[in-house]
């Protein structure tokens, strides 16, 4: 075992730590698919690293059972796995897991409810409205937001979640959740996430509707009445509503035609070969550099 094995949950931690501190200079669009991408990587670190070991951990404890696990799965080298390492990436793998099933097996309940209740307005004087993903769902309004709000305010309304419905943002929405719950230190990076998708949805509207001020002012209208909302649906004024009106205030985002992609494919490249690259290293220390200092 050598640390080489830590190197993508090192790397993904700290670049997750520092998205979800530092607002990145992009279009809502390009920061929501790079922090979404971001927090799945996160989490896929976390579990698959702390399996790997678990997995090397065992072989420790039963040589005769690593004849029958894959060699892609064992260490490069015959370096027992410390207790303290083993036991720890074990018990924090179980725990990793049954976070990740409570979180899904909850996410696909709310998911069940809201499309139970997208047949018909919702029987609440709060102007509510959510968009509902999947075959029979749609923009749930509530009565409150039929009565309360003028065919303007509505026509923003349904731009903003029609966006959210068109982007398949409960994915982006999914990741966040995840590694919030798996990682709790990482819920700022949620957070930024939620209101990228927010920004997203407010620009769609913002164009669609052709007046970013009216836009601002009725997404301020429903947040002084709407109750916080934060799961598997997305509301209309679910997160940042200040940073949300202050940018639809201000000078328009820059659509990042180059820098957007750039970023999200070098995000993507490197986040997704760090733990082939890893397990590369690991083997060709083995095979490669151990030989040669044991020959000194």
């Amino acid at each position: 075992m050598n640390w080489f094995t830590f190197l993508p949950l090192a790397v993904m931690l700290a670049l997750s730590t520092v998205l979800g501190r530092v607002a990145l200079p992009l279009h809502p669009s390009w920061s929501a698919r790079l922090l979404a991408m971001t927090a799945a990587m996160t989490v896929l670190a976390a579990l698959g690293t702390g399996a790997f070991v678990a997995i090397n951990y065992a072989a420790t404890l039963a040589p005769s059972a690593a004849a029958h696990v894959p060699e892609w799965a064992l260490f490069g080298d015959d370096r027992p796995v410390p207790d303290t390492v083993g036991v720890a990436a074990a018990l924090l793998t179980a725990t990793g897991l049954a976070v990740t099933g409570r979180t899904a097996a909850g996410w696909v309940s709310e998911l069940h409810t809201a499309l139970a209740q997208a047949q018909a307005p919702l029987e609440t004087d709060v102007p509510i409205a959510v968009a509902v993903p999947g075959r029979r769902g749609g923009v749930l309004l509530s009565r409150g937001m039929l009565r309360g709000f003028t065919a303007a305010e509505l026509h923003v309304v349904f731009e903003h979640e029609s966006s959210h419905l068109r982007h398949r943002h409960h994915r982006y929405a999914a990741a966040g959740a995840l590694v919030a719950a798996v990682l709790p230190p990482l819920r700022p990076l949620n957070e930024r996430l939620r209101l990228a998708m927010e920004r997203w949805a407010d620009e769609d509207a913002a164009e669609a509707v052709g007046d970013r001020g009216f836009v601002a002012r009725t997404i301020a209208k429903a947040a002084l009445a709407q109750p916080h909302t934060a799961g598997a649906v997305t509301a209309f004024a679910d997160s940042g509503v200040v940073q949300r009106v202050e940018a639809l205030l201000g000078t328009p985002p820059d659509r990042n035609t180059v820098t957007g992609p750039l970023l999200f494919m070098g995000n993507g490249f490197v986040t997704s070969s760090l733990t082939a690259a890893t397990l590369q290293l690991d083997h060709a220390l083995a095979s490669c550099l151990l030989p040669l200092l044991a020959l000194r």
